[in-house]
């Protein structure tokens, strides 16, 4: 869908400003490259839980994500 620019966040469409990332996203969106996405996906994954998650009484699990509880 990035590739057609039918993406849903602001973030998805500026995948497609950047000449790499661009050449990237149609790349993958042949479909022909299964493999690639999928260990570049875990390593995103993995990369994305080392971010400063909120702890304990540091944060809070929302009930509506777009609503502070």
């Amino acid at each position: 869908m990035v590739a057609r620019r039918r993406g849903l966040f602001h973030s998805d469409s500026s995948l497609l400003a950047d000449e790499f990332t661009a050449g990237y996203v149609r790349r993958q969106a042949t479909g022909m490259y299964v493999t690639e996405f999928f260990r570049d996906f875990a390593g995103s994954m993995v990369r994305m839980g080392g971010v400063g998650v909120l702890t304990g009484g540091q944060g809070e699990i929302r009930k509506k994500c777009y609503a502070i509880n």
